[in-house]
């Protein structure tokens, strides 16, 4: 037998030996008796909003926490911003900004039911819109989002956004 092989053998037992080892060692376990971290109270609203959830109604219309959660589930990390106002004028819902990030704002009009807010629409100048489905042209355009007792005007040029946004939105409000 070569040395070279020798070597081989003796490097693949010690491989083996080690490998018994650390499984029998991680089927052990260890008793790990330290509290579990407590959860990030960094102040953001989307968490906020995932801890309301159970505190927020579900009655089949949309309400700013579940807003927010749907949003949340839907993978993006939404803020309210109560510094800023919103750019639509002349809306009577009940308005507040959410912050995807510093580019990517979207206002939002809560209203008590769908007659309102359809009746509260018809004052929107669509003009400078498009629907979350449409693609943007080059004079980028908000993206309208109306839904339930919500009407949504995303400014963003972000597709991934306007899309999961959208689909967050129109897949309907938690239901009783």
């Amino acid at each position: 037998m070569s040395s070279h092989s020798v070597r081989l053998r003796r490097h693949a037992a010690t491989l083996a030996s080690s490998l018994c080892l650390a499984s029998a060692l991680a089927a052990c376990g260890s008793s790990d008796t330290r509290a579990p971290a407590p959860p990030s109270t960094a102040g953001s609203t989307a968490a906020r909003a995932s801890a309301d959830e159970g505190t927020c109604p579900n009655t089949g219309l949309w309400a700013k926490c579940s807003l927010l959660y749907r949003l949340q589930r839907s993978g993006l990390v939404p803020r309210v911003d109560s510094s800023a106002t919103v750019n639509e004028k002349g809306l009577t819902g009940t308005p507040f900004v959410i912050r995807f990030s510093a580019t990517s704002t979207m206002d939002v009009f809560l209203y008590p039911d769908s007659a309102t807010r359809k009746a509260d629409a018809v004052k929107l100048d669509r003009t400078n819109m498009v629907s979350d489905s449409a693609s943007l042209t080059m004079m980028h355009e908000k993206t309208l989002i109306e839904a339930a007792n919500v009407i949504a005007v995303l400014s963003s040029l972000n597709d991934q956004l306007r899309e999961r946004v959208g689909n967050a939105i129109l897949a309907g409000a938690p239901q009783p």
